[in-house]
């Protein structure tokens, strides 16, 4: 005669239905308050406001970053380069003249995004291209898995 196996309370999976919430929150990221993390929230909050957009990027890399080890800076000093730039760039600065001085990526740093291609890049790079205007310029921050490359400061082009 074969085992059974005692019944299943059924209060069980609603519990842990009304605990998935909590959960979850408890394994968000925390926010950002740094300058950076700031403007990237401020940025993320807005509405998407293309389907296809075309972008010019520098990629701020430092040591620890996925790609970055060539970048012979540290941390810190890639936050401060990249609160630099973006304060230069919002002022009116060659954009790209900057990309070409201090990106860690190809040349131009020019890229053409749409729903095709979109996961082919870190998501917080796709959050803030599909959210600037034509010539706003944004900061993707350093995220280990939502931007793990480094800092992206990102001018939309078209």
């Amino acid at each position: 005669m074969p085992a059974t196996l005692p019944p299943v309370p059924t209060f069980a999976p609603r519990r842990l239905l009304l605990a998935l919430p909590f959960v979850l929150a408890a394994c968000a990221d925390p926010p950002d308050d740094s300058p950076l993390g700031k403007d990237f929230a401020a940025l993320a909050a807005k509405p998407e406001l293309a389907p296809r957009v075309k972008i010019q990027h520098a990629l701020i890399a430092f040591v620890g970053a996925k790609r970055g080890s060539e970048a012979k800076r540290d941390f810190p000093q890639a936050v401060a380069l990249t609160e630099d730039l973006l304060q230069k760039a919002r002022a009116g600065a060659d954009f790209a003249a900057m990309v070409k001085q201090y990106s860690y990526d190809s040349p131009d740093g020019i890229y053409t995004l749409d729903a095709k291609n979109r996961d082919d890049y870190a998501e917080h790079f796709t959050t803030v291209a599909f959210r600037l205007a034509v010539g706003e310029v944004g900061v993707a921050p350093f995220h280990r898995s939502k931007s793990p490359f480094g800092f992206h400061l990102i001018k939309r082009l078209e």
